[in-house]
């Protein structure tokens, strides 16, 4: 019996939304949109087809931006925020029953395939992206200013267990289960400990891997362990430096010991039992 995180579908964590981020600016930053066709309209969520066209054909696409998971389509006086849940899949090749299809100048057309059908498609105002409800709850993120060791010490001072809180997308935003499995394992901290048990010095080095981790990942476009792929529809390759997650049974590759998995939340979590060891079992 597979917990959600293990099933067929993993949903895209922020080394792969930064890396179609990545892509997606470059194909199409600076390009006009023409027209738009929306197919499932449980997409939109604050707004019609109609007013999505209103608002954004015949204007320039600024800029691609990302907010934690959140892809930001920057046209001006409007962004539309897409957020891919588990299965949402940007691309520039024509696709069967694309979610939605945006055409854009110089023959670029960009189409959005979503197996699961839980993707969300919002649009606002520019001026008012952060108090977007989805947006306005997000806690500090990795590689922006707000991720600071002094916010991040402040965060650790609860009681509750490190890696949920490491997952709690209100208090740190962008890192999902891969990547906290991988940060604990190589900061040597056992998953179940309360946060407010870390010493400074594991405080500060689980700070830095964080970060570490991630930009690895983004450099090899993500982690494809199950249905994500790349904006030209290729694998991500960091599936292939994955230290403890997915890895239950076989050995740990600094001690030997089998890595163990454990639920937590309803999530899997993989670590290795003798190096992150628990000191209060």
């Amino acid at each position: 019996m597979h917990s959600p995180d293990e099933d067929i579908y993993k949903m895209p964590e922020l080394p792969e939304v930064e890396t179609l981020r990545r892509a997606l600016a470059q194909e199409l930053e600076g390009k006009t949109l023409q027209a738009l066709h929306i197919y499932e309209p449980r997409l939109l969520q604050n707004a019609s087809e109609r007013e999505l066209r209103r608002a954004l054909v015949g204007r320039r696409l600024r800029a691609v931006r990302r907010r934690a998971k959140f892809l930001l389509l920057d046209f001006g006086e409007h962004t539309a925020i897409l957020h891919l849940r588990m299965t949402g899949w940007p691309t520039l090749r024509p696709i069967k029953n694309p979610r939605f299809v945006f055409e854009f100048s110089q023959n670029k057309t960009l189409y959005f395939s979503d197996t699961r059908r839980l993707a969300t498609l919002h649009l606002v105002p520019s001026a008012d992206i952060e108090n977007l409800p989805p947006l306005a709850g997000l806690g500090i993120e990795p590689f922006q200013p707000s991720y600071t060791f002094e916010n991040f010490w402040a965060i650790l001072q609860s009681e509750q267990e490190i890696k949920k809180l490491l997952l709690d997308q209100r208090k740190i935003a962008g890192i999902g289960n891969i990547y906290v499995c991988e940060a604990l394992f190589a900061s040597k901290i056992h998953p179940r400990r309360p946060a407010n048990t870390l010493s400074k010095a594991e405080a500060r080095r689980l700070f830095t891997q964080i970060e570490r981790i991630l930009a690895r990942a983004i450099a090899e476009q993500g982690t494809s362990v199950r249905t994500y792929r790349v904006l030209t529809g290729e694998a991500g390759n960091f599936q292939n430096f994955l230290r403890v997650y997915d890895r239950a049974g076989e050995p740990c590759v600094r001690c030997r010991a089998k890595i163990v998995r454990i639920e937590q939340g309803g999530r899997g979590t993989y670590f290795c039992p003798k190096c992150q060891a628990h000191p209060h079992p």
